[in-house]
């Protein structure tokens, strides 16, 4: 059992190591200034001890205080040094930590959806807590044991040169006592790092659970499941209570050895005075002056290794080994993007055989599904509800994997070509629109960085958002988060705009248009049609399907294809629906 626990430890801090090394790598130049201005830091320490044994004996003591008074003075110049210099470790040090936070988030966030995609879920806590409150610790952590580093490195290094060079029989009374209590925090370093490890974990599936029982919170309300989700969840809270407690422990064992080190020594030497002074070995001003390095440099030194930045440290390990273990894709994509050859300015769409289903035990969604989608095609995909048509969708870009087949574009493995170029080339937009915080502009445009005032307006004519411009302020109205303010339909044109500027030579419409009124959605898909590329329509409303060359009927796991009266004569499947439509003299869902 020591040995898994031991074997834990040390892969928590190796792959804590790891992320630390490989991202603050391209930050050499600012971090070498950091340790350069730390090396400097050093000297006013180192000097203080003397100076002030100086102001004493050959000053105050004396009685030539004017003498004394001078030492004090080039003391204060020293600290005046000393402060400009500390002042100066912030602008290399923020040139590497907000980038350095900067890049974590778009990682954080992009496998966070990454794994929503792949799970077909919402992002659960643990995702959003590793976006947010995980990487903007890292940030403060890594600030934190950066910016105070020559308290542990310079302050340290000189108060012992000046104590040596004070006397060294004072500095070989320190040290033993500073080695010791460096010795008993190492012993419990590992331990502290696998139990704030253990921290992150249990509160991330706290988070998950809490953001579980939210999203079901109207099924536990109708299943009078209250106290057995409130058992489940006390458990949780119980569970990061202990972890909680146990880093606590192993915090308090930690600060005992600060008394080792710098309590310890300093009663040490202050009882040791009265030989030193007597045999001659220090004077009255040199006992104050290594007191001094003791109490005032030593002793918080050691204080912020202890309490602060090891706490911070292991905090920042056990930080980094979790998303080394998060972002495994990220990792493995770090470097740039391969290039990959062009697809051409025609690419056909085509899927082979494929199959599909939710998991190993369901039934399969999508069963040996083959079509082929010439460049230029206006094709609508119709069905039931729930037969698979925004399955279909996602499996032709790429959104999914198949089971069984292959999606290909110009001839290429879908799954084969980079994201940004897959991306490029085949566009999805979904049901539920995405609007973001931010204005008008940002959210047309934020596909094509740069678009001119003429383009943006000219794509918010061409779908009808015009009186949207009008009524909100123009292109530089703000919008809150999701788009507050806008209507179901104002957010679904805002996103076919965006689409549409965006110029992908494939766009699917998964729903797109489904809270527009029919005359509306007609244009909307019109716009597309007519721009030359080609339009896939996950059909809504059966007019789609009567608008586009051609029809796909997905039913029972497979398709049947041809034109919309091709269909009306051999399928009873869709004749049903088109009955639907015509009964009722509207465009009813299709």
């Amino acid at each position: 059992m020591t040995g898994r626990a031991d074997g834990s430890q040390r892969a928590v801090i190796r792959a804590g190591w790891r992320q630390l090394a490989a991202r603050a790598r391209p930050y050499r130049r600012e971090l070498l200034a950091v340790a350069g201005l730390s090396v400097l830091l050093a000297a006013p320490t180192a000097v203080s001890g003397r100076l002030i044994a100086h102001a004493l004996d050959d000053g105050f003591l004396i009685r030539r205080p004017a003498t004394g008074l001078f030492w004090l003075g080039v003391l204060a110049e020293v600290g005046l040094v000393s402060a400009v210099l500390g002042a100066a470790l912030f602008r290399p040090l923020t040139r590497f930590v907000d980038p350095f936070r900067d890049r974590l988030i778009d990682e954080a966030v992009t496998a966070g959806l990454d794994r929503a995609l792949d799970r077909d879920a919402p992002a659960p806590g643990g995702d959003t807590l590793q976006a947010t409150e995980w990487v903007e610790t890292i940030r403060q952590l890594l600030a934190s044991v950066l910016r105070n580093l020559h308290m542990t490195v310079s302050v340290a290094v000189g108060a012992l040169l000046g104590l040596a060079a004070l006397e060294p029989v004072a500095a070989a009374i320190v040290a033993p006592c500073l080695l010791a209590s460096l010795a008993a925090n190492w012993a419990l370093l590992r331990r502290a790092v696998e139990r704030q490890r253990r921290n992150i974990d249990v509160e991330e599936a706290l988070a998950d659970e809490v953001a579980a029982v939210f999203r079901a919170r109207r099924d536990v309300i109708a299943c009078a499941a209250e106290d057995a989700v409130s058992r489940d969840l006390a458990r949780d809270i119980g569970a990061a209570r202990d972890a909680h407690v146990a880093a606590a422990r192993i915090g308090v064992l930690r600060s005992l050895t600060t008394g080792l080190g710098a309590e310890a020594s300093l009663l040490l030497l202050l009882a040791l005075a009265p030989w030193l002074i007597a045999t001659g070995r220090l004077s009255g001003g040199e006992i104050v002056g290594a007191a001094f390095y003791v109490a005032l440099s030593l002793g918080p030194a050691l204080s912020f290794l202890v309490l602060g930045g090891t706490g911070w440290f292991v905090g920042l390990l056990g930080l980094l080994g979790r998303l080394d273990e998060a972002l495994p894709h990220v990792r493995a994509a770090a470097g740039p993007e391969p290039s990959a050859p062009p697809l051409g300015p025609r690419p056909a769409l085509a899927a082979d055989d494929l199959a599909f289903a939710y998991s190993a035990s369901a039934d399969p969604v999508l069963d040996g599904v083959s079509v082929r989608i010439p460049f230029g095609a206006h094709v609508a995909v119709v069905g039931p509800s729930g037969s698979g048509k925004s399955t279909l969708a996602s499996l032709l870009c790429g959104l999914r994997a198949p089971d069984r087949g292959r999606v290909s574009v110009a001839g290429r493995d879908l799954a084969d070509l980079p994201p940004a170029l897959r991306h490029r080339t085949v566009s999805l937009i979904p049901q539920e629109a995405y609007v973001f915080a931010g204005t008008l502009r940002e959210n047309l445009g934020y596909l094509v960085p740069g678009a001119s005032n003429a383009v943006l307006l000219e794509a918010a004519d061409a779908f009808g958002l015009r009186p949207v411009l009008d009524r909100l302020g123009g292109l530089d109205a703000a919008l809150p988060p999701g788009g507050a303010g806008l209507s179901a339909g104002e957010r679904q044109l805002v996103a076919l705009a965006r689409t549409y500027l965006a110029g992908a030579p494939i766009a699917v419409l998964d729903e797109a248009a489904c809270h527009l009124d029919p005359a509306a959605e007609r244009a909307a898909e019109a716009v597309f049609a007519r721009r030359g590329g080609t339009l896939i329509v996950i059909a809504h409303r059966i007019g789609s399907a009567v608008r586009a060359d051609r029809v796909l009927l997905v039913d029972g796991g497979r398709i049947a294809e041809g034109t919309h009266d091709e269909l009306l004569r051999t399928s009873p499947r869709y004749r049903e629906l088109a009955g639907h439509w015509k009964e009722h003299h509207a465009e009813a869902p299709a």
